[in-house]
């Protein structure tokens, strides 16, 4: 846990608007503490990998009307197996292919023609918040993906549809423990800045190696 790298802004947006002025208070006087009291843990991660959808026997829109649902439910499933292999828990799968699709759809108005290929790049940052039973995650999400339409041109049956991308995820954030985030936030509510921090340091020795 490395002090300087954190500011009080950060740590209190994963609270409610009701906790973050006594909570800056607290980070202020006792920062080492409160972060090792919250079990506070740094994220930094990059992910890169590249993959193929070949749209077999799904419908994925026509020369007139471009439908990417079944572009986007491959691209989740796609994401979601090199998540589980680069363990990547932070964030769902949906909601980057979720995204990604919006931004494709935006920016590709076209279909590739039969035995064409069309390139498209999206690029975008965006903040994710999430909570679930272990943890509350706030996490600033780098996105860079390169993605090839290709259209086949097969004379003898359906000219399907394919896509292959390059993808590059920077992750950076922090994430704490749901069980400490909740006591904190009743902490807060029920007593004073100066009786929160007795209570939070009477549960939390803080040492030489925390800092």
């Amino acid at each position: 846990m490395a002090l300087a790298m954190y500011t009080g802004n950060e740590l209190v947006t994963l609270f409610s608007a009701d906790v973050r002025e006594k909570g800056m208070e607290i980070f202020n006087r006792i920062p080492g503490t409160l972060l090792k009291f919250l079990d506070e843990k740094k994220i930094v991660k990059k992910i890169l990998f590249k993959d193929d959808i070949l749209a077999v026997g799904k419908i994925m829109g026509t020369e007139k009307q471009k439908d990417l649902n079944n572009f986007k439910k491959s691209l989740r499933d796609s994401i979601k197996s090199r998540f589980k292999q680069s363990n990547v828990t932070e964030i769902q799968p949906e909601d980057f292919s979720e995204d990604i699709t919006t931004h494709y759809r935006e920016q590709s108005k076209t279909w590739a023609k039969p035995g064409e290929k069309l390139s498209t790049i999206v690029r975008y940052t965006k903040e994710y918040q999430v909570r679930n039973l272990q943890n509350w995650t706030k996490v600033n999400a780098y996105v860079y993906i390169h993605i090839i339409e290709e259209c086949e041109n097969n004379w003898y049956g359906n000219n399907n549809y394919k896509f292959g991308y390059d993808l590059t995820i920077e992750l950076t954030g922090m994430s704490i423990d749901t069980a400490k985030a909740l006591k904190f936030s009743q902490l807060v509510a029920q007593g004073t800045v100066s009786d929160s921090i007795r209570a939070i340091e009477a549960q939390t020795t803080l040492t030489w190696s925390d800092l």
